[in-house]
């Protein structure tokens, strides 16, 4: 796969009423890599699900696609567009080595965000109290259970951005690669540089305040890649 991918930076599903924030991922990244990276029947995992995106592309290709998600709003909107029903867990993603997983043979997901300075839990639905430094720390720990149900040839990518909030730059896509880094190897990154119409606002496509996002790729400790 090439390093540098252009991708149009589209949502064909309107976001529900009641979101306020346009957070997922563009449908066309899910289907680009899990053509690359996955064959149908594969176990496709999303531990941050949503609203669905992942687990949607995924079964529409033929995967077994399971998921958790914090929110219940969230859960009964993917459930009432996919009809996950059991694939799906409302729950918290920390608590992911308690689930009867089977092997998976592919993590595509992209976290909940942060930015330095922030004082709220991302993976609480941005309630409850955190910080930077604690946010990272729970990304291992998700990872470290990641790594346990992941197969033996299996791949994680993970959906990732910089962001430039008035001047302040928090290099979450590169922390990311050195946390998850940790329980699992990490073996390179694809930049997907997004395309739209019209020229971008000062804000970047996406509201970051760039113009694209990096998928970063990890295996198994020892594993071949």
């Amino acid at each position: 796969m090439r390093t540098v991918v252009h991708v149009d930076y589209d949502f064909p599903a309107d976001l529900p009423e009641w979101a306020d924030d346009e957070v997922r991922s563009p449908p066309a990244v899910v289907d680009r890599f899990l053509a690359e990276f996955t064959e149908p029947g594969d176990v496709v995992l999303d531990p941050f699900a949503g609203f669905g995106t992942t687990l949607r592309v995924a079964s529409e290709m033929d995967r077994e696609a399971h998921g958790v998600e914090y929110e219940r709003k969230r859960v009964e909107y993917i459930r009432e567009r996919g009809g996950h029903g059991g694939n799906l867990v409302h729950g918290d993603t920390r608590e992911l080595g308690e689930l009867d997983l089977p092997p998976v043979d592919c993590v595509l997901t992209s976290p909940p965000w942060m930015v330095e300075g922030m004082e709220t839990n991302p993976l609480q639905n941005y309630d409850g109290e955190s910080d930077y430094g604690q946010y990272l720390d729970d990304m291992v720990d998700v990872f470290v259970d990641i790594a346990d149900c992941l197969a033996p040839d299996g791949v994680a990518l993970v959906d990732a951005t910089t962001f430039d909030v008035d001047g302040q730059v928090t290099t979450l896509a590169w922390d990311f690669a050195d946390a998850i880094g940790e329980p699992l190897d990490f073996d390179g990154e694809v930049v997907v540089a997004w395309e739209t119409e019209g020229e971008p606002g000062p804000d970047g496509v996406d509201g970051t305040g760039f113009d694209h996002n990096y998928v970063l790729r990890f295996s198994k400790p020892g594993a071949a890649t």
